[in-house]
């Protein structure tokens, strides 16, 4: 998925930040790895196999941290 795409849903979650969406990055196995929710001003990114919450208050490093869960997967599962 391209950093661009990333941007775009993110900045979908920060326009609607009235409603309760949620996203959910998988790996290539199809198995999710982190969740993604806009709430009190922030993005909120739930690392689902260790459920620790991480906070950005910024689109540009939930962006950073968003494509760096995925570049580790991808180093993972190719080994």
């Amino acid at each position: 998925m391209s950093l661009d795409h990333i941007k775009t849903m993110l900045e979908t979650l920060n326009q609607y930040n009235n409603c309760e969406i949620t996203l959910t990055f998988k790996n290539k196995n199809g198995i999710p790895l982190m969740s993604v929710c806009y709430d009190n001003n922030c993005y909120e990114l739930t690392h689902l196999d260790t459920k620790i919450i991480e906070t950005c208050d910024d689109i540009e490093s939930a962006i950073s941290a968003i494509d760096k869960v995925m570049q580790d997967s991808s180093k993972k599962t190719s080994n």
